[in-house]
């Protein structure tokens, strides 16, 4: 009888020891399982804010596209020398090429722009004067300069081969637009 006492003494304290064991294993996978659930929504997190702000930049370069584009229609119409209007018709050439690239990568990833070329032109836009165009240019040349920052900070946020690719091509067109605006202020500073 002793023995058999003994031995239901030793089967419940090996027992309770693997118990124990098991418990600390256990938790052990269960703060792994915990972290690595909070790594993987850590990066989900960090993916999404990513394309948000990715989307943002290219609504933002999308808007301001449209306006250059408005701005040198209404500046074809209040120009009256020849060269200057050619310049200004292949900055909105360059621009209008660049809102397709730009509905192109935004309709790959899913991003939604507008799609200014069916939007009409802004009427605070079109009714320039003569003494408005050095205004208009001036702006045109602002926003144009925005463009290239923008782009500069999609560089910097996306390692999208899409977004990159988009950069490399815009940013020349792009910086083409500034250097024709400046021409076209210089000249009609020259001419005044």
């Amino acid at each position: 009888m002793k023995y058999f006492k003994n031995r239901k003494i030793t089967v419940l304290f090996i027992f309770i020891v693997i118990m124990i064991g098991i418990s600390f294993n256990s938790c052990d996978e269960l703060i792994k399982n915990k972290n690595s659930e909070n790594q993987k929504s850590e990066l989900t997190n960090q993916a999404i804010n990513k394309n948000k702000n990715e989307a943002k930049l290219l609504l933002m370069l999308s808007k301001d596209n449209q306006e250059v584009i408005n701005l040198t229609k209404a500046l074809q119409e209040v120009i009256n020398k020849d060269s200057i209007i050619d310049l200004a018709k292949k900055i909105e050439q360059t621009h209008v090429e660049f809102a397709e690239d730009l509905q192109e990568v935004a309709t790959d990833k899913l991003i939604s722009i507008p799609n200014y070329a069916e939007a009409p032109l802004n009427k605070s836009t079109i009714n320039l004067t003569e003494e408005d165009k050095f205004k208009a240019l001036n702006k045109l040349k602002s926003i144009i300069d925005n463009q290239l920052f923008i782009l500069n900070k999609l560089s910097e946020t996306s390692n999208s081969k899409d977004f990159k690719t988009l950069i490399v091509k815009a940013d020349s067109k792009i910086n083409d637009s500034l250097n024709k605006t400046k021409n076209i202020l210089n000249v009609l500073n020259t001419n005044s």
